[in-house]
Parts: structure tokens; C-alpha cells; sequence
């Protein structure tokens, strides 16, 4: 008789969603796997999750309940295979408070019964606290997306959630060298094993394609929430440089501010050709503004990895990026993007070259939109072998050994 499958809880949140549903489907027929997806109120607006209202839903809620049914619909290609899809309701603003370690109790309940061999956080939350005593004799895994935080971004509810968290991981999963070699610096003593994962692109907004009307190449576009680490002031003091080359050029900047200051006098100054959409936008009016546009620009201070490129990827766009963080590890200089300096003048005249004769579209047929399967089968083996070296050599079962 076969040994059956081990169980594994993969503990995730609305915000990271994107990448999960990538980086499941290499190990979702080889494990009992258990999909927790936090959602709280300020994440019930997402790339991939929208819901208008969670008062009225349990702690804990199966997907399809929680989903529209055209939204089931579309994620039901990516939950094929799994055990279990459960929303973690919390309904509670506050992240930290008795009744945030109320629903995590009524989480950490759910999840002892389940009888887990490994429970993996894809990101660590605050909200998750609560979860500590019932997971403190499971193997547990951590996928860190920022080792160390982004500028402007460093808080005390970070740092908790580390200091709880960290010392009862099995193992840390990064999903660039750039995020391993910064946490590895930060934390040198800890000996905590790592594995590096890779990012795919994020198919799902394919999904919402069919029924845009695509004029494309009408601007240069950034999209994502306008941090101070984004380098958006970078950005806008390029425009400018560029615009005594390309007159007519126009720029779209969309995306929520979450309280950095934009440079208003510049953009009015210039507003026939800089167009900004401060809101969050949902994936259908993503989807238009990338395919709409020529190239998109990533003028980032800091970085480790992007969904941001993963989105561009997947609808087949290029990227001009600066060249920190992990941009390097998936952008290849003059084949598949643009690689620049953090500066207002390179960046200029990079995307000077990008628009000279079009060579931008020169680069779009090397960015790859599907899923990669050489880049799927070192992710499983990645899991799955973390997963299985944590039993003291001993296979937890002949199914985690990938073929």
C-alpha cells in the first residue's frame, strides 16, 4: 500500500495570492495540501480578491462561498487538486488585538484537527499571532518576500512578527538570490536552512483580456502603490530629459499613494503628458492599462522581487527597470527588458533608447507569459526536498521524491 500523502498547510494572504497560485501548482498533486487565505479589512481589495463585504462570514469560510461565481470560476483551474480552500475571516481593523487571537485560535483549531505534517506561511502576519500555540510542534516553513524592509517601510509590528516566528521555522524559502544574500547578511548566525524559489508569471489576469479594446502604445506606464522605495520622484524627474527628446510623450502613473508626496507642481507643469489615476485599480483596468501601453517602468530604489514584472510578464510587455534587487535576476540587459542605474539622468536616457525606433518592441517576443516548466520542476524540487530533509533524512512519504 502506498504511504499517503503528507498534509500541508499553506498559510497565505490576499495581497500574495498572485504568486501562490503560481507556486502551488508544483506541488499540489504530491501533497494533501490545505489553502488558508487570510482576508481582512484592508486587504479585501487585492490583485486577485475583491470581496465588498465580510461582516457576515464565519471565521472560517470554503472559497466558493466567499468568491462571486465568475470569480470561482476562475480560480478553480488553480484550486484543482487541492484538499481544501479556506478564507481566514477577520473582520477586526486592528491586527493586533483579542479579537484578531480569537480568530486565529478558531484558525489554529481548524488546522490541529487536520493532523498536519508541515504548515508553511507564505508571509508571515501579525494577524497570525494567535496561531503560535497550536503550531509550536508542526514543522513549520516561512516564504520571506522582504528580508529586510523597504525604505521608509521598517515597524515595530514587522520586527514582532519575526521575533515570534522565526525561531520555531524549519526553513526559509526566498524567491530570488538578491532576497537570500540580504537576509543572510541580516541574520548571519541564523542557521536555519534556506532554499531560493522562482518567481512565474501571474497568469491569472489573462483571464480578464478578452473584452479590451487595445490601442496599444499610448504610454509609458507605472503601476503599483506609490511608495517612497517605488522611486516614483525618480521617475518624474526623468520625464522631463526624455520629453526634449519625445515631445509628445505621454506618461501614466496609476496607483494608490499610501501618503508618499508626489511632486503635483512638476506633474501640472507637464499635464498634457503626465496622467496620474491615484486609486487602486482591479484587474480588469490593469489589464487595460498594460496592454495599452508601450513599455512600463519599474524606476524602484530598492527591490527584492516584483509582482509587478511578474504581472507585465504575463501579458507580454517589456520593462525598463533600475538595476537593484532581484530586477537582474529576471531581466536580461537588451533581450528581454532594460536594466538602468536609480537616477533620473540614466533612466532618461534609457527609456530614450527604449523609444528609439521602437526598440522596445525588439524585446517583447523574449519575455515569457507562461508558465515555465523547467522553472516549475526546480520549485517542486525546492519544496519538496525542504519539506522532506526537515524528518531527519527520513522520506515523510515516496511521494515527495520528485521524479
Amino acid at each position: 500500500m502506498n504511504n499517503p500523502k503528507p498534509v500541508v498547510v499553506y498559510y497565505t494572504h490576499t495581497y500574495f495570492l498572485d504568486a501562490t497560485l503560481e507556486t502551488i501548482q508544483s506541488i499540489k498533486n504530491d501533497v494533501e495540501l490545505h489553502l488558508v487565505i487570510e482576508l481582512a479589512p484592508e486587504s479585501r481589495n487585492s490583485t486577485v480578491v475583491n470581496v465588498d463585504k465580510i461582516d457576515h462570514f464565519n471565521t472560517l469560510e470554503p472559497v466558493e462561498k466567499v468568491l462571486d461565481y465568475v470569480k470561482w470560476l476562475q480560480l478553480s483551474p488553480y484550486f484543482s487538486g487541492v484538499a481544501s480552500v479556506q478564507f481566514l475571516i477577520h473582520k477586526h481593523k486592528k491586527s493586533l488585538s483579542f479579537k484578531s487571537l480569537l480568530v486565529a485560535r478558531t484558525a489554529g483549531k481548524w488546522i490541529k484537527k487536520l493532523k498536519p505534517d508541515i504548515i508553511h506561511f507564505d508571509t508571515i502576519s501579525l494577524r497570525a499571532i494567535g496561531l503560535f500555540p497550536f503550531i509550536l510542534f508542526i514543522k513549520s516553513f516561512i516564504t520571506i518576500h522582504d528580508p529586510v524592509p523597504h525604505s521608509g517601510e521598517d515597524s515595530w509590528k514587522q520586527r514582532l512578527v519575526k521575533f515570534i516566528f522565526f525561531p520555531i521555522s524549519n526553513g526559509f524559502f526566498f524567491y530570488s538570490n538578491f532576497a537570500n544574500e540580504q537576509f543572510s547578511a541580516k541574520y548571519p548566525s541564523s542557521h536555519i536552512p534556506i532554499s531560493v524559489l522562482r518567481l512565474q508569471p501571474y497568469t491569472f489576469i489573462k483571464q480578464y483580456t478578452d473584452n479590451i479594446d487595445v490601442i496599444s502604445d499610448q504610454y509609458i506606464l507605472f503601476f503599483g502603490r506609490i511608495s517612497k522605495y517605488k522611486g516614483i520622484d525618480i521617475l518624474l524627474e526623468a520625464i522631463p530629459l526624455v520629453l526634449k527628446s519625445f515631445p509628445t510623450q505621454k506618461f501614466l502613473i496609476a496607483g494608490k499613494c499610501d501618503g508618499f508626496y508626489v511632486d503635483k507642481i512638476l506633474s501640472n507643469k507637464y499635464i498634457n503628458n503626465i496622467i496620474f489615476i491615484n486609486s487602486y485599480l482591479d484587474l480588469e483596468d490593469l489589464a487595460t492599462c498594460i496592454l495599452n501601453s508601450k513599455f512600463i517602468v519599474c524606476p524602484y530604489r530598492d527591490a527584492t522581487q516584483s509582482g509587478v514584472l511578474m504581472t507585465t510578464n504575463s501579458l507580454g510587455k517589456t520593462t525598463v527597470a533600475t538595476n537593484v534587487g532581484a530586477f537582474p535576476e529576471y531581466i536580461t540587459d537588451g533581450y528581454n527588458g532594460l536594466l538602468v542605474r536609480p537616477d533620473a539622468f540614466d533612466l532618461a536616457n534609457t527609456i530614450i533608447k527604449a523609444l528609439n525606433n521602437n526598440y522596445y518592441k525588439q524585446l517583447e517576443p523574449n519575455v515569457i507569459s507562461e508558465t515555465n516548466k523547467d522553472v516549475s520542476l526546480w520549485n517542486k524540487d525546492m519544496l519538496l526536498n525542504a519539506y522532506n530533509n526537515i524528518f531527519s533524512g527520513k522520506q515523510l512519504s515516496k511521494s515527495l521524491v520528485s521524479e
